[in-house]
């Protein structure tokens, strides 16, 4: 595969490009809808905020969701900042056994989330230029993330909920630079995965690789844009919604785009697994949890789309 990438690089100058392409796209949809909030997730990790807000969630998530409180910050950091904080924090709640292993496979399906900010502030006004799309987008977004939770939870039923809490960490030198810094690699990282994943789906879309799925999905929804978008949105996210954003408004718009975002595509999956990994959580099951997502999201959001 490296050998492949290598000469089609090598003898098509136009992949530059594409790199730039996916370089701006980063830069002008994902940093300024994630960076705001690594950078606050991490001031709140930082500052004793952590086993309040566990204490505080606790009899809810035990009821919905069979998660100790911890599960309840992981879900409400990953609703405010999107992928792949979620994942992150239900790793490191792991690996610091503050959650079980079988909490922490429920808690990776419910806390994989995409951020209100990029949903209304990059999918809605910025590729759409329709701020009530972008609202919709994101609730039908949270439902079906709620809606997830509570089918996992009854993953293994009866290995009920702990009641553990993180530590309260006293640490409190240098949390505007530990923030900032920690904040900058993420975003970093985050770019560079969306760039490389970028650059595959071209490859496979000027190499005609894709053409047959594009084919029977243009079947389905009668706008060749639309499929391609769906396409383009299995691979990376940003790049599938932003496609989608160029065919014909119709009332399929809004299910698609919500199938892209529960899905999340291949390029945020990976984000999350990286992290999953660490802790021993299992890959099939939280994939199986994002097929699940996006075919929910379809289907809600095909029915708040002829509603509204």
């Amino acid at each position: 595969l490296l050998i492949t990438v290598s000469l089609i690089l090598a003898l098509d100058k136009r992949y530059s490009g594409v790199i730039l392409e996916g370089l701006k796209l980063w830069l002008a949809c994902v940093v300024p809808s994630l960076f705001p909030y690594f950078f606050i997730t991490t001031c709140l990790s930082n500052l004793k905020a952590t086993s309040r807000i566990c204490s505080f969630c606790f009899p809810l998530t035990k009821r919905m969701f069979n998660v100790s409180g911890a599960v309840g910050y992981a879900y409400f950091m990953s609703v405010i900042s999107g992928y792949p904080v979620g994942a992150k924090i239900v790793s490191d709640l792991r690996q610091k056994n503050i959650i079980s292993h079988t909490e922490s496979i429920r808690a990776s399906a419910l806390c994989s989330t995409s951020s209100p900010m990029f949903l209304i502030g990059s999918v809605g006004n910025l590729m759409f230029n329709n701020r009530l799309f972008g609202m919709l987008l994101l609730l039908t977004h949270l439902t079906c993330s709620i809606i997830i939770g509570v089918i996992f939870s009854f993953y293994k039923k009866d290995q009920k909920a702990s009641n553990s809490l993180p530590p309260l960490n006293s640490q409190m030198d240098n949390i505007l630079y530990e923030s900032a810094y920690s904040s900058v690699i993420s975003v970093l990282v985050v770019g560079g995965l969306i760039t490389i994943f970028y650059l595959l789906t071209q490859m496979l879309f000027n190499l005609h690789i894709l053409d047959g799925i594009i084919s029977v999905f243009s079947l389905l929804f009668k706008d060749k844009d639309l499929a391609t978008g769906l396409c383009l949105g299995l691979f990376e996210c940003t790049t599938g919604l932003k496609q989608v954003s160029t065919a014909n408004f119709s009332v399929i718009s809004l299910p698609i785009c919500a199938f892209i975002c529960g899905f999340s595509g291949l390029s945020a999956i990976m984000q999350s697994i990286a992290y999953l990994k660490k802790a021993k959580i299992k890959t099939a099951v939280f994939l199986v949890s994002k097929l699940i997502s996006a075919v929910l999201n379809f289907m809600v959001g095909l029915i708040f789309s002829l509603i509204f």
